[in-house]
């Protein structure tokens, strides 16, 4: 495009509003459509899709992320600095030819995107997580700590189906016939489920299969940290965490309480990081509120067993006897889920912890 066409489409549109707010506008189809319009009578000259796209995108969204974000089949883009990108798709790692022009450039999107969720960025502060107006999450470094980089974690809404027809677990022998039986089970009763695995296993995704099998009747308090569960339920109320300076906020545990008094027929709470949280959702757990769902981070499903007790043992309220009983008795399952060398996700194992031994339900060989 002519450079002095740009430098009256760039005036033109800084009167419009700051670039954060417009970031967020771009992120929506209706205003990224309006942006589109208002870009083309701006520019008074015929103009091709292409070309469009490539200047909106530099002016009010991601610039050369912008493709990635809106292809369906990507779930996280990587900026490890300015001339390296990364996407991943299909659970494998792609470096792709994008680039920014200059850390200059980095810098600026990094600061938009912070900017737009109300937070800042200062050398105090020099890293932020952002949860964007579309569900994704990011996660931005600046300097002195290092970057700037940045990481992307796309929003997927994508629900598998535990038994059935593929793509379901059981048909696409993630899961044995017996095991997810057990589980479905597991979910009618209203036990108590902890799906374990490391980052990228596929933790929230199965957390939603089981979740689509609880009865449309029951009220389901949701508790994340950043609102990502998009469950396959009618009737759910989200929590999440306000972040605060200091240590101040609004934290897991303290919406785990809250949510005691919300008539909840069931707890979720997308993950366990810390001992309060951990501590918060035992006292949950103890007190007759049966049928939760949680995430845990852990290797494998008697690490996250081990971890929940490691969580409970810092937070310094019951002795190491007591705990070990007190998770016996609220904690029913775990499921471990693991993401394989060529992508897939599948399920490694299932265990029923009944009061006084880990039974496995099943493992994979």
């Amino acid at each position: 495009m002519n450079p002095g066409v740009l430098a009256r489409i760039r005036t033109e549109i800084a009167g419009l509003s700051d670039p954060a707010t417009l970031l967020g506008l771009y992120s929506e189809p209706g205003g990224r459509a309006v942006l589109r319009d208002r870009v083309r009578v701006i520019a008074r000259s015929a103009i091709d899709d292409s070309e469009l796209d490539a200047i909106c995108a530099e002016l009010f969204g991601f610039g050369p992320l912008q493709p990635w974000l809106d292809d369906p089949e990507i779930t996280d883009v990587l900026v490890n600095d300015p001339a390296q990108i990364y996407i991943e798709r299909g659970g494998r790692l792609e470096l792709t030819d994008s680039r920014f022009r200059d850390s200059t450039e980095l810098a600026d999107l990094v600061y938009r995107i912070a900017a737009s969720v109300g937070r800042e960025l200062t050398i105090e502060q020099p890293f932020v997580d952002a949860r964007m107006r579309d569900g994704s999450r990011a996660n931005a470094v600046i300097e002195p700590v290092g970057g700037p980089s940045l990481s992307i974690r796309r929003f997927r809404t994508v629900s598998v189906d535990l038994l059935g027809p593929a793509p379901s677990w059981e048909a696409s022998s993630c899961l044995s016939p017996d095991a997810a039986d057990w589980l479905r089970r597991a979910i009618l009763e209203r036990r108590n489920l902890v799906i374990s695995g490391t980052t990228g296993s596929g933790k929230s995704t199965f957390l939603r299969s089981l979740s689509a099998l609880i009865p449309p009747q029951e009220r389901l308090i949701v508790i994340e940290d950043t609102n990502e569960l998009a469950l396959p339920h009618p009737h759910v109320v989200h929590l999440e965490c306000v972040p605060g300076r200091d240590g101040s906020g609004v934290r897991v545990a303290d919406l785990v309480v809250n949510a005691l008094r919300m008539r909840p027929d069931r707890i979720i709470v997308g993950e366990v990081r810390s001992p309060r949280e951990a501590s918060a959702l035992l006292e949950a757990l103890s007190t007759g509120h049966d049928g939760a769902l949680t995430t845990l981070h852990a290797g494998s499903a008697t690490d996250a067993l081990a971890r929940l007790e490691l969580l409970l043992a810092r937070a310094g309220e019951l002795s190491a006897s007591a705990i070990e009983r007190h998770l016996h008795r609220a904690v029913d399952g775990i499921v471990h889920v693991v993401r394989r060398s060529d992508g897939t996700r599948t399920v490694s194992e299932v265990l029923s912890v009944d009061v006084d031994r880990l039974v496995t339900v099943w493992a994979r060989s």
